[in-house]
């Protein structure tokens, strides 16, 4: 792979956090720490999934334990490593790693040295790193490391190759289940996001209707983290383009309010406050669909070297 391939595979590649989170004795110092392990990756230039942002089961309770397995599933399957955290014991963890190994993703297992690791987990194939760490500092350096030599491992030692035309199929296929989301799980995202009203209804029926990929609203409710005005402010007026006084209506607020929550929602995920509609249309097509359609997509097009 060349130095401008490697650059783009790292710099779209999503880091999946897999961690504990049912029963957890210290919950909020814990996914703290998970908050750490996603600032790690993200300073290796990939983007943090944390799946307590989105299905934690306290936050989220209201999500079927179907749903959570259908939303956590897409994206481990679609990651470019899965970063999992074995110091506290979870038949989740155990799980993720075993699907990503299904899928081809590399894993790497982090626990502090004095912690035990099931033989079971270790010996996984999927598990291509250890890091065993003391304190912060160690575990920073440790798996910045381990996330490099990753990054620099040609893609034929981590992934099975696939026959172009199976990846095709695998990609129309994905496209399909990309697009579509069960009405009570929109629900479901759309009361994380703190969104209700008139904005809740048009972006339910852009999800039924296909104008918006619901895996889309899962990444933005997400993997973006946004909420609220700011949410309703992006999809209204970025990814169904209506106009900006439109927008304010739907949402019970002034233009001028209005354009300060797209600004807001922009910046979240990565776009310059004033970006011109053809710069939002790219972003939308390359970001804003399913992780696995996503690596589809990058395999077909890189003639399988990302």
């Amino acid at each position: 792979m060349d130095e401008a391939n490697e650059r783009t595979a790292v710099t779209i590649g999503e880091a999946y956090v897999s961690g504990a989170l049912t029963a957890l004795d210290d919950a909020p110092r814990t996914k703290l720490f998970y908050e750490l392990l996603a600032e790690i990756a993200e300073a290796a230039r990939l983007r943090a999934y944390l799946p307590h942002r989105v299905t934690d089961p306290m936050a989220a309770a209201h999500l079927d334990p179907r749903a959570v397995y259908e939303i956590d599933r897409a994206h481990v399957t679609g990651a470019a490593v899965l970063i999992a955290y074995a110091g506290i014991p979870s038949f989740g963890v155990g799980i993720e790693v075993e699907l990503a190994r299904e899928h081809g993703v590399p894993v790497i297992v982090v626990a502090e040295r004095d912690r035990p690791i099931s033989r079971l987990l270790l010996g996984n194939p999927a598990v291509v790193e250890i890091v065993r760490f003391a304190d912060l500092d160690g575990l920073r350096k440790q798996l910045q490391s381990a996330l490099g030599r990753i990054a620099t491992t040609p893609e034929e030692r981590i992934r099975t190759v696939v026959a172009d035309d199976v990846v095709v199929q695998r990609f129309i296929a994905s496209l399909g289940h990309a697009r579509e989301l069960p009405g009570a799980e929109v629900a479901a995202l759309l009361r994380i996001a703190d969104l209700d009203g008139e904005a809740a209804v048009a972006l339910k029926e852009a999800v039924a209707s296909g104008r918006l990929f619901g895996a889309g609203l899962r990444d933005l409710v997400g993997r973006y983290a946004l909420r609220g005005p700011d949410l309703g402010a992006f999809i209204l007026r970025d990814v169904l383009e209506r106009s900006l006084a439109e927008t304010a209506r739907t949402l019970g607020i002034d233009a001028r309010t209005a354009k300060r929550h797209l600004g807001t929602a922009r910046a979240r995920v990565g776009l310059p406050d004033n970006a011109e509609a053809s710069t939002v249309a790219q972003w939308l097509v390359t970001e804003l669909i399913a992780p696995p359609t996503r690596a589809l997509q990058l395999h077909l097009f890189t003639g399988g070297r990302a």
